[in-house]
Parts: structure tokens; sequence; C-alpha cells
């Protein structure tokens, strides 16, 4: 059972400073100069009615550190709460059409349970493909072409990895909370050891860092600490055409 080593993850308690920025914009494309830190979008697949068993307690914490992270990062953060198949496809129908021109990239990060070739429950029982129903819509919207797209995915993965299809070679990456036949650990009162560990590496390293770097650090942190309660779990990745170093610290001072 995982517990936090820490009781709250570290706060960003100090200004921007762009002396402290370690190297260039990355992706972020020149909008007018001044891109605004990615939006952030949170899907949190808490409460499964036709199932309390599968209710996922603890999620609430997971959000609550989310939110203060990335609003710490002067990102703009949207929780979805408890969305059915259709709340899911909606919105990202909404993503789709969005204008996201002054927003240096997108975040999505899924709470859910998880499935075998990246299927996620939605709340009404029915899973959604996190490639062919999230990812890869996502590509025909204009205002995010050539910008990262990071999705970071907090559920159960089976034994297999779906085919590596690639629509186009729009930079992104898939933050997984566990590899391949692994499972991914919640506690009831704490919140996850993926998405807390994640937390307190964006909340010391987020303004100075690349966030390439900071996974890097989150997936050998989180193998410590599990195996450290006997319950293993490895994070895992994959990406494609995300090559350039994204650093979130490069845009905290470009809001409004």
């Amino acid at each position: 059972m995982y517990l936090p080593e820490r009781t709250e993850h570290q706060k960003i308690d100090r200004l921007y400073d762009s002396n402290r920025v370690n190297g260039a914009p990355g992706q972020g494309l020149d909008l007018n100069g001044k891109p605004k830190p990615p939006a952030v979008y949170i899907l949190n697949h808490e409460q499964f009615p036709q199932d309390p068993q599968l209710n996922r307690k603890g999620s609430s914490n997971d959000v609550n550190a989310l939110r203060k992270t990335f609003e710490s990062l002067n990102c703009r953060v949207e929780v979805i709460s408890n969305p059915g198949l259709p709340d899911v496809k909606n919105k990202v129908k909404e993503w789709s059409a969005k204008r996201f021109t002054q927003d240096a990239g997108l975040v999505l990060i899924i709470l859910s349970h998880g499935d075998r070739k990246e299927k996620i429950l939605a709340c009404d029982h029915r899973e959604y493909h996190l490639d062919d129903d999230v990812l890869f819509p996502l590509f025909r919207n204009p205002t995010l072409s050539g910008k990262p797209k990071i999705l970071i995915v907090q559920a159960c993965k089976g034994p297999l990895r779906a085919d590596a299809k690639k629509m186009s070679n729009e930079p992104y990456i898939k933050c997984y909370s566990c590899s391949e036949g692994y499972l991914s650990y919640r506690n009831e009162n704490h919140g996850s050891v993926f998405i807390q560990t994640l937390c307190e590496e964006m909340d010391q390293y987020g303004l100075t860092r690349d966030f390439q770097s900071i996974f890097k650090h989150v997936k050998a942190e989180v193998e410590r600490r599990s195996t450290k309660t006997g319950s293993k779990q490895v994070p895992s990745e994959e990406s494609h055409n995300f090559d350039e170093p994204f650093y979130f610290g490069n845009y905290v001072q470009n809001t409004q």
C-alpha cells in the first residue's frame, strides 16, 4: 500500500526568473512571441454507479494535487468529473475545434481504470480508446499543429500494447502510470503514487527542467517507492516526434 513520503507536495513559491530556465523554448511555437502555458484538462473517472466496487476512492486527492501543481505553473486547468462515454467524446470534439492559438500546447490527464490495447473505462462502463477516441482527433485542430500534446494516464494496463499507428508527424508523449502487464496502485486516503510523485517533481522542477527529464525522474522515483512497499509499479512512456525539450517554465510569465 502506497503512503506518500511527504505529507504534502512542495509548492512553487518563487516568481518566474528567466535566468533559471535552462534551454530554449523547445516546441512551443512563436505566437506573437508570448505563448501562454499549456491548457490542462483532467478527466476524472471516480464514481461508477453501475458497480460501486469500481469506485476509485482517493482519486479526488490526485485531482487536488494536479490542480495545485499546474495552476502554480499558471496553466488553465479544467476538471471533467465522472464523465461517461458521450461526455468524453463531446469534450474531445470540443477540444478538436477549440482555439488554442495562444497556448504553448495541451496537457490531458486521464484518471480511471484501464485495459489492454489502451482502452479506458468511462463512468457509464463503456470503454474508449486512448488513440482513436482522444489523441488522433486532436491532430485535426490546426491551432494545436506542431505543438506538444502531453497525455498522462493513471490506469492499469493489460499485457498487450496497441499497434503503433501514426496518423501524422504531430509531436506527442503519452505517460503511463505503469508498464504493460503491471498494476497501477492508488491509496484511498492519499491518492496514487504516480500522480502524487509527478506533482512533487513538477512542483520542485517545473520551472527549471524540461518535462521529459522530469518524467524520467518520476519513473525512477515511482519504481523506488513502490518497490519499498512491496507493490512494484513501473511507469512507462511512448512518444512520437517529441524531440525538443519542453519547459513549462518558459511560459509561466506569459499570462494576463
